[in-house]
């Protein structure tokens, strides 16, 4: 379910929105007056098609067990920390 955020408030935090929505996938309902009229949500991963054609399906990057740790912490503490 997307969380509602003001005008006003998205405005103030707006690169801590997209970084939010970029990182974890959250989707937020701009409104106005209390009503809702704008929304911001994760542009879709391309399918896999798309990644074949561009030579990158089933390439990984190389990165330690504790890189994948550290960044899998980050994105759950960013998933449930809420907005300044």
């Amino acid at each position: 379910m997307a969380a509602s955020i003001a005008l006003a408030e998205a405005k103030a935090n707006l690169s801590s929105v997209v970084r939010r929505v970029d990182e974890t996938g959250a989707e937020f309902v701009v409104t106005v007056r209390n009503r809702p009229c704008a929304m911001i949500v994760p542009i879709p991963k391309p399918a896999p098609r798309q990644l074949r054609a561009a030579g990158l399906a089933g390439r990984r990057p190389v990165a330690s067990r504790e890189t994948e740790r550290a960044a899998y912490r980050q994105a759950l503490e960013a998933k449930y920390v809420d907005l300044p």
